[in-house]
């Protein structure tokens, strides 16, 4: 996993910044080996430690176990990395109205993991997590807002979700909220 991905993860999930990312590991197979930082952000934000119950779970309608299978396959917690099925199990969560995966849905489309880049996927997904009471989710639409990034810029709607988003508990969009200031002019 690159440190751009990583601090962008870390930037849209409202995670503290990373130290320590171990990226000279290799694992058997050549691949990268999976930084201690890297598991600790899946296990933060869930992951499934029994992926075989988890799948007869998600497939029984949880859509907690979808949310956290698509987990296990965008960092490849005991499984191989595969971003299309993650984005694939954050999708069904999500139309299952879990606000986490439509947020990680959202977060798969505007970071191209493992599906096209699509901003407009990605504002469709966030607008759903933020219609659902998501903080995070308010937050990355309003990022998408104020930058016009797969919707029309519309800095004074970006100001409005920053301040929702901070009421809930983002420092990131309460900082956000505050650079945009009062007059809307762009940080």
């Amino acid at each position: 996993m690159s440190l751009l991905r990583l601090g962008a993860l870390a930037f849209v999930l409202g995670l503290p910044r990373l130290s320590c990312l171990g990226a000279n590991d290799e694992s058997a197979a050549g691949q990268p080996a999976p930084s201690s930082s890297v598991i600790q952000i899946a296990a933060g934000i869930g992951f499934c430690d029994d992926v075989k119950l988890c799948e007869t779970e998600c497939d029984a309608g949880s859509s907690d176990r979808c949310r956290r299978l698509g987990v296990n396959y965008e960092f490849g917690h005991a499984v191989e990395v595969d971003g299309a099925h993650a984005t694939s199990l954050y999708e069904k969560a999500c139309g299952m109205k879990n606000p986490e995966a439509c947020v990680a849905t959202g977060r798969m489309y505007e970071f191209h993991h493992g599906v096209a880049k699509d901003d407009a996927k990605a504002v469709s997904f966030y607008t759903r997590a933020c219609d659902m009471g998501d903080g995070t989710g308010c937050a990355n639409l309003a990022i998408m807002l104020e930058n016009g990034r797969g919707i029309a810029k519309d800095v004074t709607k970006a100001r409005a979700l920053y301040t929702t988003a901070c009421t809930q508990g983002s420092s990131l969009a309460c900082a956000h909220a505050r650079g945009l200031g009062d007059g809307g002019a762009a940080r």
